[in-house]
């Protein structure tokens, strides 16, 4: 009997240890929209095996939609009050996102970055896009990208042109129309209901010449009469890349940007607008695609007999921390450790560029990732300031009507770009007024 009750107290205290136990380890949801893409998915679980081991006590749990239904999910989410504890989202939605909730969706995240004295603004690239409303709502610390124009470089040696030579955006037509034989075209674009349709030719052209398709500048204040989508800079740019994809057919329209990549995959398109990410999903297709694969810069507009430097976006994946985390400190934790060297090394071989300037400065990442690498190369000098879409809770819907109306423009119907473009300034007056 006495055996017995030794044995039943060993138990107990061994039910008591692992009781304690479980209660001490903190959890944590993650949620990205990244997670289904297999280079970013083998990234991602490698930080959270790293991180793991090093705080055993902490255990992260990794869900996200694809690209597509993520943001719809994470609305729904939000308003529910059901979101993760992490969100990583890009700085264009963030206004959307954080205020949807009364004082903000997300943690001010300002008095940790002082308490660690860590050179944040200045060493994470997005960094400044994180602020709003004064409040530092995010932290830049997995990777970046802005986009380039990817060639076959054996398709332009055949065709006898030199990549390098390309420099404005007459060299770029020229190009285009030169390997635009049969089959092969100079590029495949997006036109469909995806946001592509319009993403792709303001990234590339229009806001390089008109410096704002929604507002000048894309800045405050987020007014109606400063609605600009029917400048005269971005008429003419709307027409020229409408003539590219109807009347000259240099471009070759699909529903999806995968139709794209599979285009250039398969030595059917000579380039391919695209980020970093690019390169890595081209290695996994087929390395001998890789070794033909070279990147130059969007080319200069030149309009109005003036050259303009390209505008691009640059697209941080920046993390979040929602107000309704019950582990703010933990959630810091993690994603401060994201920004460290030794995270910023495993976030690489997602194929994007690492957001840490430290990190992907040193001799070594140059080295070993040389395309991705042009990309930084780009910045100095060659594009302009970036520049991000428009921080309004209205963005959702302004993009929307501009969905619609690149539909009817870039589409088969061939829509005149200056009535379009008219109707929709008048369309996105009526949201910003509601």
């Amino acid at each position: 009997m006495k055996k017995f009750s030794l044995l039943m107290l060993i138990l107990m205290i061994f039910a008591l240890f692992g009781a304690v136990s479980a209660s001490a380890v903190t959890e944590l949801t993650f949620a990205t929209s990244l997670y289904v893409e297999e280079p970013h998915q083998v990234a991602l679980d490698k930080l959270l095996e790293r991180y793991n081991e090093k705080n055993p006590d902490v255990k992260i749990t990794i869900y996200g939609a694809e690209f597509a239904n993520f943001w719809n999910n994470l609305t729904t989410e939000i308003i529910g009050g059901n979101e993760a504890d992490i969100v990583q989202i890009t700085p264009d939605w963030t206004a959307s996102y954080y205020s949807l909730r009364v004082g903000g969706a997300f943690v001010d995240l300002a008095p940790y970055m002082a308490k660690t004295g860590k050179p944040y603004e200045t060493n994470l690239v997005g960094q400044d896009l994180c602020v709003l409303d004064g409040k530092t709502v995010a932290l830049a610390n997995y990777a970046w990208g802005t986009t380039g124009v990817f060639y076959r470089k054996s398709m332009l040696e055949k065709a006898g042109i030199d990549p390098d030579s390309i420099k404005h955006c007459h060299d770029f037509e020229k190009a285009l129309k030169t390997l635009t034989q049969g089959d092969v075209v100079g590029m495949g674009v997006v036109v469909s209901a995806h946001s592509f349709v319009v993403d792709e030719w303001i990234r590339m052209f229009a806001r390089t010449v008109s410096r704002g398709v929604y507002f000048p500048g894309e800045t405050p204040p987020y007014e109606a009469d400063r609605i600009s989508v029917n400048s005269p800079e971005n008429v003419w740019m709307a027409k020229w890349w409408q003539d590219l994809i109807l009347k000259e057919k240099v471009f070759k329209p699909g529903p999806d940007k995968k139709d794209a990549r599979e285009l250039f995959w398969n030595g059917l398109a000579a380039f391919n607008l695209d980020g970093p990410w690019f390169i890595g999903m081209t290695e996994q297709r087929d390395p001998a695609i890789l070794e033909d694969t070279g990147l130059i810069p969007h080319p200069d507009m030149i309009y109005n007999g003036k050259t303009y430097k390209p505008v691009p976006a640059i697209y941080p994946y920046i993390s979040a921390i929602s107000t309704n985390c019950k582990n703010i400190d933990a959630a810091w934790d993690f994603i401060d450790w994201m920004t460290s060297d030794e995270a910023q090394e495993i976030i690489a071989t997602c194929g994007m560029t690492p957001n840490s300037k430290s990190y992907a400065g040193t001799e070594a990442y140059k080295a070993a990732y040389p395309l991705s690498n042009k990309f930084i190369t780009f910045l100095d000098g060659i594009y302009d300031k970036a520049m991000l879409a428009p921080a309004t809770e209205k963005f959702g819907e302004l993009q929307n009507a501009f969905i619609e109306a690149g539909q009817r423009m870039f589409g088969e119907q061939g829509a005149d770009p200056q009535t379009e473009l008219d109707a929709l300034a008048e369309e996105m007056k009526e949201i910003m007024n509601r």
